[in-house]
């Protein structure tokens, strides 16, 4: 995208650009629960936030990556440094994701105005529908970490003793041992 970025859409951009990542950032914070949020905004210790490092550490580059010429590997890397604790956590997918479109709404009320009256309609849509293309590059990098997680809990699962050694879930074993005591119980009342 970046090469292609109208030289005149780019300075606004790059004037704009810490407002946009502020809030931006913000609005990042604001899609967890409430006293998350302000532990993110709180606490600016690497090892204490380490979500809200890898946020600030994200969204910066990122947007440089929009407004720059964007590496394909970098911005996956980027992507999956915001959405991957959002994979773990209680996330739907559309929920995960929704921080990168959400850009756009910032950078309509920073940005559009002024490339409006630069006659630059066209060229601020088409730099909209590049964050739309790293939205969906983030729903990717969101459900391989999903899979990843499933496959870790099902590798985990198989691991167990009981399992390898063709048995039967714990839970169900004991439900089949109370039921098997009810019916003796039963038998040895009734002789």
């Amino acid at each position: 995208m970046g090469r292609n970025l109208h030289k005149g859409l780019r300075e606004i951009l790059v004037h704009k650009k810490g407002p946009i990542v502020e809030k931006w950032r913000e609005l990042i914070h604001k899609s967890y629960p409430p006293e998350t949020a302000q532990f993110l905004k709180r606490e600016k210790d690497r090892f204490s936030n380490p979500i809200g490092s890898s946020i600030e550490d994200s969204i910066w580059p990122l947007f440089d990556q929009l407004i720059g010429e964007a590496d394909p590997s970098t911005t996956k890397k980027l992507l999956d440094n915001l959405v991957r604790v959002r994979a773990v956590q209680d996330f739907t997918p559309a929920s995960a994701v929704q921080i990168i479109f959400a850009l756009k709404q910032i950078v309509r009320k920073e940005v559009l105005p002024a490339a409006q009256k630069k006659g630059l309609l066209r060229e601020y849509l088409e730099f909209e529908s590049e964050i739309d293309r790293f939205g969906l590059l983030a729903f990717d990098v969101f459900m391989e970490c999903r899979e990843r997680v499933w496959e870790i809990k099902r590798n985990d699962l198989l691991k167990r003793p009981y399992l390898l050694a063709g048995g039967m879930c714990p839970s169900y074993m004991m439900k089949r041992g109370i039921k098997h005591l009810e019916k003796l119980k039963k038998e040895i009342t009734q002789h």
